[in-house]
C-alpha cells in the first residue's frame, strides 16, 4: 500500500511588485529586549543617531514614532540586541512597491497599520499611510492559493 504525502511547495514572498530601495544599516541596541526581532518588522529611523529601530512608539520625538521602513534579515536574537548595536542588516527604505501585508510584524504587537503616528503633534495619519508617504511602500492583501486545495 503506498503512502501519499503532500509537500507545500509555495514561495511566499513580501514583495509583491515595484521598485524596492533596500539597503543595509545598523539597528539600535535595545539593552532591555526580551523577545527576537523577527523579519519583515516594520522599523522606524532614529533622526539623531541614524540607527533604526522597531516601529513600537506614537510619540518619541526623534523619529522613532514614523514607520519608515521593513527588516529584511534573518531573526535577530534578543541577546544580540542587548549586547550592542547590531551593524549591516538589510532594511526596506523605499522605492515605490506593494508588499503582502500578512507578511508584515508588528514588533511585539504593541502596534499596527491603523496606529496613528505621532498623535501629540496631529499627524493623523496611519502606520500604513507613513509608509506609502515617507517610503513608497504600499501594502497589498493576498490570499494563499494553496489554502483552497480541492
Amino acid at each position: 500500500m503506498s503512502v501519499q504525502a503532500r509537500q507545500d511547495n509555495t514561495n511566499k514572498t513580501l514583495i509583491k511588485s515595484g521598485e524596492t530601495y533596500v539597503r543595509n544599516a545598523d539597528i539600535k541596541q535595545n539593552a532591555g529586549r526580551t523577545t527576537p526581532l523577527l523579519p519583515y518588522t516594520v522599523m522606524a529611523l532614529n533622526a539623531t543617531s541614524r540607527l533604526w529601530v522597531p516601529f513600537t512608539s506614537l510619540v518619541a520625538t526623534n523619529g522613532e514614532s514614523v514607520p519608515r521602513g521593513i527588516y529584511m534579515g534573518d531573526t535577530i536574537l534578543a541577546a544580540d540586541l542587548v549586547a550592542g548595536n547590531v551593524e549591516d542588516k538589510p532594511i526596506l527604505m523605499g522605492g515605490c512597491c506593494t508588499i503582502d501585508e500578512n507578511m508584515i510584524v508588528w514588533d511585539d504587537d504593541t502596534l499596527n497599520e491603523d496606529s496613528i503616528v505621532n498623535p501629540t503633534n496631529i499627524e493623523a495619519r496611519t502606520a500604513r499611510e507613513a509608509l506609502a508617504q515617507a517610503s513608497g511602500i504600499f501594502f497589498e492583501d493576498t490570499i494563499d492559493i494553496s489554502e483552497f486545495e480541492n
